[in-house]
């Protein structure tokens, strides 16, 4: 299947609710980590976002996917962009 990558960005305004999620958000990826859908996720240093390297079908199934983060459904995510990702040379090459 084709890798993608998802970039989550937020805004400031969202902290407080993004700690209120924060558990049901990692349950959610957790989940999908040991079904091997998202295979790497980490936030940005500066906590204003997060990338999510992401084994799927297509983009249309990763949009999908992630509409059901918990901090997508409490409207804590600024901006989603997900691009599928040909890796190079690295662990993700096949």
């Amino acid at each position: 299947m084709p890798l993608f990558v998802v970039e989550y960005t937020f805004s400031p305004e969202t902290s407080s609710g993004r700690d209120d999620h924060r558990t049901d958000h990692h349950g959610w990826l957790a989940e999908l980590v040991r079904r091997k859908v998202v295979l790497s996720s980490h936030p940005f240093a500066e906590a204003h976002g997060a990338r999510f390297v992401v084994d799927a079908a297509d983009a249309e199934t990763v949009t999908r996917l992630f509409t059901h983060d918990p901090f997508a459904r409490a409207n804590l995510v600024e901006t989603v962009r997900v691009r599928e990702w040909d890796p190079a040379m690295d662990e993700f090459t096949a």
